[in-house]
């Protein structure tokens, strides 16, 4: 392969990284956007017992939910695995410790009668 050609496929190489790394890497702004917008929705399905928070750092649910609320849930849970790995690489860690960190957080931030699920699988009321 010559070097012209050689270069050539580079050049297509690195454009095609660089575009997709742009259309998949949302900005921590933009992230933070976001759950800033979902946040009251998301209160209120906690609040209701509907939504909980999981020790792996992550939305779920402790019972069957109507399709709104598994939305709302997987936006969240999705831009929480773009935040936790932007976050990670920025700390030369992984994205799991950074959700386990999180998860922490939110469990101490819990308000009374609001489900948290611990590494047991079971869910349980925050006294």
């Amino acid at each position: 392969m010559s070097i012209r050609v050689f270069s050539v496929w580079v050049a297509v190489l690195v454009s095609l990284v660089a575009s997709a790394s742009a259309r998949a890497g949302d900005t921590m702004a933009e992230l933070q956007e976001r759950f800033k917008q979902r946040y009251a929705q998301i209160q209120k399905l906690k609040t209701a017992g509907t939504l909980g928070e999981t020790y792996l750092g992550y939305l779920g649910a402790p019972a069957a939910i109507d399709d709104a609320a598994s939305a709302l849930m997987n936006d969240e849970n999705a831009d929480r695995k773009k935040l936790y790995t932007l976050i990670a690489d920025k700390e030369e860690t992984t994205p799991e410790k950074v959700a386990e960190r999180n998860a922490v957080r939110n469990f101490g931030k819990a308000q009374s009668g609001e489900y948290l699920k611990g590494p047991d699988g079971s869910w349980k009321k925050k006294a």
